[in-house]
């Protein structure tokens, strides 16, 4: 061969090199964080790197020849083979089990081997020296390099083992075919480099072939790589398209021009109920869709297809587990060679669509009982306002508002609270007809719509039901509580014609039946009218009383019973307004709670009392003890100890002079705190009473537990005493068990010379009522004291 023309094929090296490291660097911009791109992107860089040393070994002087085929050449050869057999692995990882670590091991193991052999047993091991001709220089191989070389050859055979398990493990048509490729591309590599040895080998007794170029048939790797990235065995844009569509959750279809199902993808088989793709495919759409939107989707598919898209269109369909799901699909059109297809969007909105449910549900309805709601009635209401208007139909509306339910939430707490307000509302749906509505205004407040009543008797009846459902006790922890409600009704045409005035109405009835004592049903008259103005101007009033100084005491005496001695006296408010004239405490107590005044009232009641306490302790009355009622708002205040404490400072009542009653609701349901404050205003010297005795839920409990120096009967139970002989073992049984508890008993409420006498002989130690005296004024009550005196 001509110098030329070696010199001419030694500059063909360059291009392959050129052409491999373009290839290398076109599939790692493809995609440089997928590992399959990054080792195919590090084989092709190999063999660059393979004949490039090749190309230098050639050009350098024949002394270097050995050390760089030894050690830059052949370790690039190797390497280059065990790179393609990871990139094969790591593409083909889901159809073995081999891990990561166990693919590198077997990959570069005749890499290892080869440098072992290298620097153990030294060049000559694998070299036997060096062959040259003209310009081409070729390191001769030792019998230990041709066992490397084994290796290589049987890694591209593993190449060709790998692509074709894979393409017939391949779950779709396109997978096995891009595998099919990749087999072909490992084979017609393996088989220019068979063709370039045979050629090398035939030729060589005509014409002298150097052995380096056997190395430019690694080319048709670069090549093959370029053609079978077109098929996507790499991941590209393309791929990755691919892989959004079989693994999104969203549901992709493909229908052809009469609505069936070409292709779905595992999303879609979700919504649509089915395991493979293969039951659905060739199926009309329109089978999973509800019998009452199926007509009218073919229709409007035949319509559309394919001119025109839809847009967020909402269909019901049954799946193939028999459920139903509101979906909302989005169409648009494809072709696919010379056929048109739509690709269907589909989007499952069932769950959407129950919180939405779910939130209009409860924007209508009261979250406790589940009835409706204030919203809701107001809503209902005047809809049935406008549909009574064209005809002679009555609509009624009845507001409702338990009596005592304070006392549960006082006695058991807010838990059995709730537990009692579920079962009104059970009662109130189970007596009212379904066409009339039961509602839950908030609190202990409930109110119905009468809808289209023909006569004002049926509402009147109505009332009347539910008036006596209130008579029957619900029971909480073994304890019946008979709660009653007081009932407004008010009436369309006669009361008022809009939604809010039959509500103020029947506000208005419902408030004259709690004034009245409640438990029973008023309907609406203007009179009432007047007992609600009258509450305005008394709450008007009261915030001024106290600047005023409008407010006075009165004193009830206590008497000694056994020598009817005067020995005490409760001090009770009265109002004597400038405006309203004297007004009674059963009037402005209630709404003072109401409004928060009843603090700074009572503060004052017990500053004036020890005032006035003060004076006749130092008149001389050192035996003589003063009674204050304390309301729950004001004993639950939490510098109330302190309060009392300051007052006495400042008025100079001797503290033991003093006593503070309390009722049994204010303990009960935070005994802890109340024990904790009364022991404090024990501490202090302070007598505690207990009012109204025998009326509550744990009177037994509330006296072992509490600090209680004083128990007053109940007048209701020195009533009974004359009614039935009951009544008399009740108030005997009482004053036995608070003498056995070393207490004192005071009866309220005697009102006869009989009680006085039963009361007596029963060993009841004090007394106070009408019998003995009213409540009187401060003057009054001084004359009173005057006479005892001279007595």
């Amino acid at each position: 061969m001509s110098d030329n023309l070696s010199i001419l094929l030694l500059l063909l090296f360059i291009l392959p090199v050129v052409y491999m490291i373009d290839t290398s660097l076109v599939i790692i911009r493809r995609n440089a964080k997928h590992a399959e791109n990054r080792l195919a992107s590090l084989t092709t860089c190999m063999l660059a790197l393979m004949i490039f040393f090749q190309y230098l070994l050639q050009l350098l002087s024949a002394e270097y020849t050995l050390t760089i085929a030894a050690y830059l050449v052949y370790p690039a050869s190797i390497a280059s083979a065990g790179v393609s057999l990871w990139f094969h692995l790591t593409a083909a990882r889901s159809y073995h089990r081999f891990s990561e670590a166990r693919s590198i091991g077997i990959a570069f193991a005749p890499l290892f081997l080869y440098f072992l052999f290298l620097f153990l047993k030294g060049e000559s091991f694998l070299f036997l020296g060096v062959r040259t001709q003209e310009l081409w220089k070729q390191a001769v191989f030792a019998p230990a390099m041709y066992f490397m070389y084994g290796f290589l050859a049987l890694f591209t055979i593993l190449n060709v083992i790998i692509c074709l398990t894979a393409a017939k493990k391949a779950k779709s048509v396109a997978e096995r075919k891009k595998w099919m490729v990749l087999f072909k591309a490992d084979l017609y590599y393996q088989l220019a480099t068979i063709f370039v040895l045979v050629l090398v080998f035939v030729l060589s007794s005509y014409l002298y072939i150097p052995d380096s170029i056997v190395f430019l048939a690694t080319i048709i790797w670069g090549i093959s790589l370029r053609i079978y990235m077109k098929y996507d065995i790499l991941p590209s844009a393309k791929k990755k398209y691919e892989l959004l569509y079989q693994f999104s959750p969203t549901a992709i279809i493909m229908l052809d021009k009469n609505m069936m199902i070409k292709e779905a993808n595992p999303g879609a088989l979700q919504v649509l109920g089915c395991q493979r793709e293969d039951e659905v495919h060739n199926r009309a759409f329109s089978e999973f869709i509800v019998l009452g939107e199926r007509d009218s989707l073919k229709k409007a598919y035949a319509s559309s297809f394919p001119k025109s898209a839809w847009r967020n269109r909402e269909l019901t369909i049954m799946n193939r587990q028999g459920q139903k799901r509101n979906i909302l699909i989005d169409t648009e059109s494809m072709a696919e060679g010379e056929e048109l297809f739509v690709l269907a969007v589909i989007r499952d909105i069932t769950q959407q669509k129950e919180e939405a449910r779910l939130v209009h549900f409860l924007a209508h309805h009261d979250t406790l009982t589940k009835l409706p709601n204030r919203f809701h009635f107001n809503k209902e209401l005047e809809a049935s306002l406008e549909e009574v208007k064209s005809s002679k139909a009555l609509l009624g509306v009845m507001l409702i508002d338990l009596d005592r339910f304070k006392l549960i939430n006082d006695t058991l707490g807010h838990q059995y609270g709730d537990e009692a307000l579920n079962e009104i509302a059970a009662r109130l749906q189970n007596t009212v007809d379904e066409r009339h509505l039961v509602a839950r205004l908030g609190g202990d407040e409930f109110i119905i719509l009468i809808k289209k009543a023909d006569e004002y008797d049926e509402i009147v009846s109505l009332a009347e039901n539910i008036h006596q459902a209130f008579q029957l006790p619900i029971t909480l922890q073994g304890q019946d509580f008979y709660l009653g409600g007081s009932i407004g009704i008010s009436v369309h045409p006669f009361d008022d014609d809009s939604s809010d005035g039959l509500i103020k109405r029947a506000d208005i009835a419902m408030y004259n039946a709690k004034h009245s004592g409640g438990n029973q049903y008023r309907l609406y008259t203007n009179e009432m009218i007047a007992l609600v103005q009258r509450d305005v101007r008394l709450e008007k009033h009261l915030r001024q009383a106290l600047k005023r100084k409008e407010f006075v005491l009165y004193y009830q005496p206590q008497v000694d019973l056994a020598t009817g001695r005067l020995i005490g006296a409760e001090a009770l408010i009265r109002w004597q307004s400038t405006e309203l004239g004297m007004v009674h405490p059963g009037e402005f107590i209630t709404l003072a709670e109401q409004t928060g005044l009843i603090n700074e009232i009572g503060q004052w009641v017990i500053a004036e009392a020890c005032q006035q306490g003060r004076l006749w302790q130092e008149q001389g009355w050192d035996d003589f003890m003063l009674s204050v009622n304390v309301s729950s708002r004001q004993f639950m205040q939490p510098d109330f100890v302190n309060k009392v404490q300051d007052i006495l400072r400042s008025s100079g009542l001797v503290p033991d002079r003093l006593c503070l009653e309390i009722t049994e609701s204010m303990v009960v349901n935070n005994l802890n705190v109340a024990r904790k404050m009364l022991d404090e205003l024990v501490a202090l010297g302070i007598h505690i009473a207990i009012d109204d005795f025998g009326t509550g839920y744990s009177s037994l409990s509330v006296l072992r537990q509490l600090p209680i120096a004083i128990i007053k009967i109940d007048r209701s139970f020195i009533n009974d005493m004359d009614a039935y002989q009951g009544g008399l073992s009740i108030v005997k049984t009482i004053v036995s068990m608070g003498h056995d508890l070393r207490k004192q008993v005071v009866a309220e409420g005697v009102e006869t010379l009989d009680q006085w006498e039963q009361l007596k002989r029963l060993g009841c130690d004090k007394a106070q009522g009408f019998y003995y005296h009213k409540p009187l004024p401060l003057t009054e009550f001084n004359t009173l004291l005057t006479f005892h005196i001279k007595k």
